[in-house]
């Protein structure tokens, strides 16, 4: 029996690659035509499926547009996590399809990189250590 490669892990969104996007967009493709043709092309289903379909490359090509950005402002940083949250999240409900892998590489990533994750725990310290009402004293 052999051993499949590991995949490369993916630990912030800075480290995503065009190559990354594209196989997760190919891989959603395939699962959403697939329940398109079963669907049909009309009903309500049928208009939902074109809908989410039209989403996932939407999402796509922002995620491509912002990775090639040089240096990110905070707000691109910011949509480049939600849009991969975005797509991760509709293709891990396909994961099944081809047999249910845990490891897939398209990871939940939270943070652009290590300094946006190391600003959240400091704000998150800040407003512990101010108890619920700072400015009140209460």
């Amino acid at each position: 029996m052999t051993t499949q490669p590991s995949e490369r892990t993916l630990t912030y969104a800075e480290d995503l690659r065009p190559e990354d996007v594209r196989a997760l967009e190919t891989f959603l493709n395939a699962q959403l035509g697939r329940v398109y043709e079963e669907v049909g092309e009309t009903g309500e289903t049928s208009f939902a499926m074109r809908s989410l379909l039209r989403l996932v490359c939407d999402s796509a090509g922002l995620l491509h547009e912002l990775l090639v950005v040089e240096r990110p402002e905070r707000w691109q940083r910011a949509t480049i996590v939600r849009e991969w949250q975005r797509l991760r999240s509709t293709a891990h409900e396909f994961n099944h399809c081809e047999g249910y892998v845990h490891g897939r590489w398209w990871n939940q990533v939270r943070h652009f990189n290590a300094s946006d994750e190391t600003a959240e725990q400091d704000r998150i310290r800040l407003f512990a250590d101010a108890g619920p009402y700072p400015e009140t004293g209460h």
